[in-house]
């Protein structure tokens, strides 16, 4: 009754009391009473509860002791004998949770699978029991990083969910964990879908639980924790906003002497820190401190969460060194780390992580004092760090690039980076093309810093070269593979080219595709998307066993890099934090020369001053053409580069230099020929394969052929002859909610004027709708548009501005839908439209994804398209030029 009566009002002085009259009790039972069985049930119910409202770790191992006592003297087919799995299960993860006893989750998982095992499907607790064996999983992976056992974990997450009653007050808490599991997937795969669904369960969770709910604080913390995620992604300062107050208003519900409270400053620690780094509000950084220290201050000694946030602690420490400089900062920092590592489990998921945090702390001292120790401890917990990291985890590529930046400190050696680039590359196609560009900006900088250090530890060019073509354009070398050199296989190797074709298809459908078509879970379908990535890179090894394949769909070696350029020299600039270099390839070699005029920070300051270009006009004025001058001098002169036979030149900026103007460089006063423009026509490719890609079909509009057709007449070079190609203009001289173009009439007329001189049949498409356009385009060898083009943050959604399918709405025909489409007959694509070339978003400039490579993508060998915000009247009068 004392029990009961605590549970009511939970007042503690009727939970003493009613343990120590049970006590005394089950003392005075013989051992082979009947009763005793009960009366150890009621010990381990009033322990746990004591145990949860003081957190006293000696109150959880007698609640176990009790179960377990229970559970022996236990008949098997009792029918309480489920619940008493379950009991302990939930016990057992707890403990786990609190003092990291290695067994535990294993032996949680055996007894909620024995508890959800004895309950029939029509079973009125096997949702229960479902939600419990997914949150051991779950606590499974988060300690060891199994990701099969995550997979499990949602599948029974799901299920729970799916055949728990509407109206049951846990549903809240079911689908608050399903939002939890799908969350931590979103992190290991990058998924944008789970994303989604674990905001719309974490929300749905908070709405039906009441104010004065006791779990009310935790979905609160959960909802938090799923926008915080999001905010990673897309960056949306708003998501950040709802992440904090979410975040005060679980701590401001939790009772201060709750055991979960330490969590709860620690998820607002970590928040108000990434509102710092956004807007370097200093306040923040001091909050993020004290609620950090306050979460370890509060965390008991045998928990296992207390070196993750002794090593918080050292984390934003270390910002508040580099934000004001205080050295004092950087030592505790380093000694807060390195304590955290040393009280963190050999196997635990997180080591890898204070490693390479760790490493990246002694680097800044040894930056500042310039103690080789320092530099050796560096690099050892570096190669640590990756020892422990898996080689498909997106953090395995940042941690070689900083490991690599180490090496290059003392030019000893580089490590097997471009290895790793191919493990990530493999996994990256499992993504959709959005989740392929979060993934991206987690790996920002990663090539460009990979190619510098190799250069500097004295590699060849050819080898920085290939890490960049391995690193830079991933997207798009992944539709150029499957488009490519796939043209062979099919004839020579028809079995394996099927069976590539299907897996291809099979992982470029979107799982909610395959969800909806096939009637399976979503889970299901992710699932199986991972098995045909596995599948196919399999089939890949088996087809670079045959002859003349051994380097299908791999980098191209250096006799192939060279052939690219008998037209011409293609020169790539590359300018990071280690230096800057451009590497030139021509028809005879491969070199690199080094730019030490090209500084990190004054290219990043200009680069930023240009990205206005469009509005205000710098350029016009001469003031940013100083930095082009030196690219100029050093590359039109430099080595195997001929000053005087110079008629091409092929362009190639890597990471902030991705929107470099070259071919406006150097110096344009009245009658001077010191510039590029007078000595190269101009062209640029976003990487070495995408020249490659549309010279296997080469340009053959008319009887006689291009001047510039590549000399491979293999069978992988395609000539598509036509003695009258036609030409789609699609035009938009006005458009809903959009200034009018009234050059765009002109425009036409002088196309027109041209085609019919030429023999070329040109089609006007009226109100043209981006399903029309795809539809026509595949048709035509030229398309032709005049319109206004936008960009976007998200490179794949800029878009080309067109009439909505019924009315006078505006639509968009969006990049990513152009990439997809495979025009056969495609020659020529102008995009007389503004920023059809621009990616404005820095972190994702390696991706070089904007709407005039997704028409390279499309097939189109020549593609036309505006750097910037362009004049009406010019762009016409180009327009009439070109034709």
């Amino acid at each position: 009754m004392l029990s009961t009566r605590f549970e009511q009002i939970r007042e503690v002085d009727d939970l003493q009391k009613a343990i120590k009259h049970c006590q005394e009790a089950i003392t005075a039972t013989p051992q082979d009473h009947p009763r005793r069985r009960d009366m150890h049930r009621n010990l381990q119910r009033m322990f746990f509860a004591r145990f949860e409202q003081r957190g006293e770790l000696d109150d959880l191992q007698k609640a176990i002791i009790h179960t377990q006592e229970a559970l022996a003297t236990m008949p098997k087919d009792h029918p309480d004998k489920a619940a008493h799995h379950t009991n302990l299960g939930g016990m057992l993860l707890t403990r786990f949770e609190r003092i990291g006893e290695p067994e535990d989750p294993q032996t949680a998982i055996m007894h909620s699978e024995e508890a959800l095992a004895r309950a029939p499907k029509d079973h009125r607790d096997r949702a229960v029991r479902n939600g419990n064996l997914a949150g051991k999983l779950s606590s499974r992976y988060d300690r060891i990083g199994d990701l099969d056992g995550l997979q499990k974990a949602i599948m029974h997450s799901e299920e729970a969910l799916a055949t728990i009653p509407n109206d049951h007050p846990d549903k809240a808490a079911h689908q608050a964990n399903l939002g939890t599991v799908l969350c931590t997937r979103f992190n290991r795969i990058g998924e944008l879908e789970d994303l989604r669904k674990a905001i719309i369960h974490c929300e749905e969770a908070l709405t039906s639980t009441p104010q004065d709910h006791p779990k009310r604080a935790a979905h609160h913390a959960n909802l938090g924790t799923v926008l915080s995620t999001r905010f990673a992604q897309i960056g949306d300062l708003e998501d950040l906003q709802r992440v904090i107050m979410h975040s005060e208003e679980a701590l401001g519900v939790t009772p201060k002497d709750r055991p979960d409270r330490a969590s709860r400053h620690s998820n607002l620690a970590g928040k108000l820190s990434s509102r710092f780094n956004r807007t370097g509000e200093l306040d923040d950084l001091q909050n993020a401190i004290m609620h950090t220290e306050e979460a370890f201050a509060t965390t008991p000694k045998d928990h296992p969460s207390r070196a993750d946030r002794l090593s918080a602690v050292g984390a934003l420490l270390l910002r508040r060194f580099e934000r004001i400089g205080e050295f004092d900062d950087l030592e505790n920092a380093i000694l807060h780390t390195e304590v955290a590592l040393m009280a963190t489990p050999q196997d635990c998921p997180s080591k890898a992580t204070l490693r390479a945090n760790l490493g990246s702390m002694l680097l800044v001292r040894f930056e500042g004092i310039g103690d080789p120790e320092d530099l050796h401890e560096a690099i050892k917990h570096g190669e640590d760090a990756l020892g422990a990291t898996p080689q498909d985890h997106p953090r395995a590529a940042t941690i070689h690039q900083n490991l690599g930046a180490k090496f290059c400190m003392n030019f000893k050696r580089t490590r097997d980076l471009d290895s790793t680039r191919s493990y990530f590359i493999k996994n990256l196609r499992f993504l959709k093309r959005d989740d392929q560009q979060y993934t991206l900006l987690e790996l920002f900088g990663v090539a460009p810093s990979a190619a510098s250090t190799s250069l500097r530890a004295g590699r060849a060019a050819y080898d920085s070269l290939k890490l960049l073509e391995l690193g830079r354009g991933i997207i798009t070398g992944f539709t150029i593979d499957s488009r490519s050199e796939v043209f062979d296989l099919e004839t020579d190797h028809l079995h394996e080219y099927a069976q590539s074709h299907r897996l291809r298809a099979e992982i470029e459908l979107p799982p909610e595709v395959t969800n909806s078509v096939g009637g399976e879970t979503w889970d299901r379908a992710v699932y199986r998307r991972w098995e045909a990535v596995n599948e196919m890179e399999m089939i890949l090894n088996r087809i670079r066993t045959f002859p003349a394949y051994g380097g299908f769909l791999l980098p191209p070696p250096p006799q192939s890099l060279m052939n690219m350029a008998n037209n011409g020299p293609i020169i790539v600039f590359n300018c990071t934090l280690y230096g800057s270099d451009a590497i030139i390839v021509t028809s005879v070699a491969i070199t690199s020369l080094e730019l030490p005029k090209l500084t990190y920070s004054e290219t990043r300051h200009w680069m930023t001053q240009l990205a206005s270009f469009g509005g205000g006009g710098l350029i016009k004025q001469g003031q940013d053409n100083r930095k082009m001058k030196d690219l100029h001098s050093a590359t039109i002169t430099g080595k195997g580069v001929s000053n005087t036979t110079l008629k091409r030149i092929w362009w190639i900026g890597v990471g902030q230099l991705s929107m470099a103007p070259f071919p406006a460089a150097r110096d344009h006063s009245r009658g001077s020929t010191r510039n590029t423009l007078s000595r190269a026509m101009s062209t640029y490719t976003p990487t070495i394969k995408a020249v490659s890609y549309p010279r296997q079909t080469q340009l053959h509009l008319f009887d006689e052929p291009s001047a510039f057709f590549s000399g491979d007449r293999s069978k992988k070079s395609r000539i598509l002859t036509q003695r009258n190609p036609s030409l789609l203009p699609i035009l938009m001289p006005k458009t809903p909610g959009q200034l009018p173009l009234p050059g765009v009439n002109r425009e036409v007329q002088y196309i027109s004027d041209s085609a019919a001189k030429s023999s070329v049949k040109a089609k006007v498409l009226n109100r043209p709708t981006p399903a029309k356009v795809l539809h026509q385009a595949q048709s035509h060898e030229i398309v032709h548009f005049a319109c206004h083009g936008m960009w976007d943050i998200n490179p794949s959604d800029s878009h080309l501005i067109l009439f909505a399918p019924e009315g006078d709405a505006a639509d968009k025909l969006m990049a990513q839908d152009i990439s997809t489409m495979a025009a056969q007959n495609a020659q020529i694509a102008y995009l007389s439209a503004c920023s059809a070339a621009k990616n404005p978003s820095a972190k994702l400039a390696d991706g070089v994804i904007h709407l005039a490579s997704a028409f390279q993508l499309a097939g189109f060998s020549h593609t036309l398209a505006n750097w910037w915000e362009t004049d009406d009247q010019a762009s016409s009068e180009v327009a009439r030029d070109f034709y």
